[in-house]
């Protein structure tokens, strides 16, 4: 009994003391590593058509009424794989997000078919440099610098390269906060999107750091004459392996209120969307 109160009293003495000192909070790859991320997308979306009687007369004579209700669940697999670190500090990363995803929709309780392509592999080649950022290079085997890949290959860089995390070591009760641009000019279209999050740490238990989330979205697209606004915010919480630099787990809700604005109709939306995850790192 002794020894159990011994103990017990030791693994709190740590814990307090790690929540003193804090954790360097740096969520990045490490070279010789492979990360399996599965991650589960579900939402309801009510949308609101009655202004436009010619749209709604139309999808009554289909058995559609109003409201609109649809209903969505998606599933997803990914896995890093990471190579060996080279004389510069870099190292190669390949990201696969393999197989077909799983997606279930619906609209007012009738089940919708969604195709999906037999195989929707995504085959990402980059490298993360000697300052730990994540770089694409190319997409399955080709170069992200031709018209249609390189607006992609900006999006996704300059998203990456925002992402930035604290020099210092975080306390319990402490805040971090990130702002990521996610904007994709096209041609006739584009959008531009804003996500902050902010991370707050609550406790520090083993190897594991748990954090509360608070995130914003602000979102505008125009797309050849229809232009969606959107904005939300939410909350979730996330598990931080500090041995691995990584999420063992996430999850989180958002609300959304979206508007879609044209010549021909305007309509407006609720959302509200959950996403959990799950990583493996061997």
């Amino acid at each position: 009994m002794k020894k159990y109160l011994f103990l017990s009293f030791l693994m709190l003495s740590i814990n307090f003391v790690k929540a003193q000192e804090g954790i360097l909070f740096k969520i990045k790859f490490s070279p010789n590593h492979t990360y399996q991320i599965a991650t589960n997308l579900s939402g309801t979306i009510n949308t609101d058509l009655s202004g436009n009687k010619e749209l709604t007369d139309k999808l009554a004579s289909q058995g559609i009424t109003q409201p609109l209700v649809a209903t969505m669940q998606v599933g997803t697999n990914t896995i890093a794989t990471t190579g060996v670190i080279s004389t510069d500090n870099s190292f190669p990363v390949t990201i696969v997000k393999s197989g077909t995803p799983a997606i279930n929709v619906t609209i007012n309780g009738k089940q919708i078919p969604i195709p999906t392509p037999k195989n929707a592999e995504m085959k990402f080649y980059g490298h993360v440099s000697s300052d730990g950022k994540l770089n694409l290079d190319s997409l399955a085997g080709k170069k992200l610098d031709d018209s249609t890949a390189a607006p992609f290959k900006k999006m996704m860089n300059n998203m990456i390269g925002a992402v930035n995390f604290p020099e210092h070591p975080i306390k319990v009760g402490e805040t971090f906060s990130q702002t990521v641009p996610f904007n994709l000019p096209m041609a006739n279209k584009g959008m531009a999107m804003n996500i902050k999050i902010t991370y707050k740490l609550t406790s520090i238990s083993g190897d594991n750091a748990y954090f509360d989330i608070a995130q914003t979205i602000d979102m505008q697209m125009d797309m050849k004459g229809i232009n969606i606004s959107l904005t939300g915010n939410g909350s979730g919480k996330m598990i931080y392996s500090v041995k691995n630099n990584y999420p063992s787990s996430s999850n989180s809700d958002i609300k959304m209120f979206i508007t879609v604005k044209s010549d021909k109709f305007n309509g407006v939306a609720t959302a509200k969307m959950s996403t959990s995850a799950t990583y493996q790192i061997n």
